[in-house]
């Protein structure tokens, strides 16, 4: 049989019942599939054409879908290509059709002017291997860290207030998370339609949003999820130490008899006082990967790349798509 590759609107219209199929034999369930076309219609920066699929006869073996990201390089902004999901069905597995797939999204984005193609995976999944063989470099792996808490510990200045954001709170979460990553390089720029087409698609509850304030301004914002015997912070932006111990002491009173997980490289240096209260940070189990599209890019280091001329490398947990 001969694959062709079609694009997510065609499949979708002529073989709806196999595009469900795929989504919920490849990841057990349509939450992947619901929430894309949730933020799709939110207009969340997904490719034209969404996403491919590859097709042989009338069955459906794999798909990736493509959005796009504000990137901050050492030769500017622009735009990458992003690989929101990549599934095959079991069974036509080891049959090359993701890198097939991969390929086709490369060429299309290339020639639409993309430079760079990002994924998500594990560094154990043996996609990761692939990907590697594809071109894709290693280029941030965010780091983990635990605190029990058995009881708040850290102290909130009377001049910050801490509250629960709204949907409406999208426009100043942007302007708050550029200006903490204004002068670095990577994903320094979330507008605030990428905040709300997270808010409404359900990829962030917006309940699990903490915004703190200095005398009615946002001044930094965390996230915090809760689950049975823990929570997880993925995201904390905190400019100053001022703002970061408002933060802290919400986010403990929160989670006091559970284990406070955080999730991403908000600490301000090895000797900040938040960072040595919690476990040794360490590597997690996720990492970002870039594949060059352009030949001026391909003998690049692209992990030193995006960290040169000494400045850091913006990247926190709702970047990892």
């Amino acid at each position: 049989m001969v694959i062709e590759i079609v694009d997510f609107d065609d499949a979708y219209r002529d073989h709806r019942n196999a595009v469900v199929s795929l989504h919920y034999s490849a990841w057990g369930g349509l939450d992947d599939l619901t929430a894309a076309l949730r933020a799709r219609r939110a207009g969340f920066p997904f490719a034209p054409y969404l996403g491919v699929y590859a097709r042989e006869d009338e069955a459906l073996l794999s798909a990736a879908f493509v959005s796009h990201y504000p990137l901050t390089t050492p030769q500017g902004p622009e735009t990458a290509a992003g690989i929101e999901l990549l599934m095959t069905r079991p069974d036509a597995t080891r049959r090359g059709l993701a890198g097939q797939l991969l390929q086709e999204v490369h060429r299309r984005e290339r020639s639409a002017g993309r430079r760079i193609s990002l994924l998500c995976t594990g560094r154990s999944n043996l996609a990761h291997e692939l990907y590697l063989k594809l071109g894709y470099q290693d280029i941030f792996c965010p780091r983990a860290a635990l605190r029990y808490i058995d009881r708040p510990r850290s102290r909130s200045s009377p001049a910050i207030r801490v509250r629960r954001a709204g949907t409406r709170d999208a426009p100043a979460l942007a302007r708050v998370h550029r200006r903490a990553n204004a002068g670095a390089l990577g994903f320094t720029r979330r507008e605030s339609r990428s905040f709300r087409t997270r808010f409404l698609s359900g990829a962030v509850a917006v309940r699990n949003l903490l915004l703190a304030e200095r005398q009615g301004r946002p001044a930094g914002y965390a996230t915090l999820e809760p689950h049975s015997s823990w929570s997880r912070a993925a995201e904390v932006i905190a400019p100053t130490s001022e703002v970061r111990g408002a933060l802290m002491a919400a986010l403990e009173r929160r989670s006091v008899g559970r284990w406070l997980a955080f999730g991403g490289d908000w600490f301000s240096g090895d000797d900040d006082p938040e960072r040595i209260r919690c476990t040794p940070l360490l590597p997690s189990y996720a990492v970002m990967m870039a594949c060059p599209l352009v030949p001026e890019l391909r003998r690049r280091n692209l992990h030193r790349w995006l960290r040169s001329g000494g400045r850091p490398f913006a990247c926190q947990l709702l970047d990892m798509f």
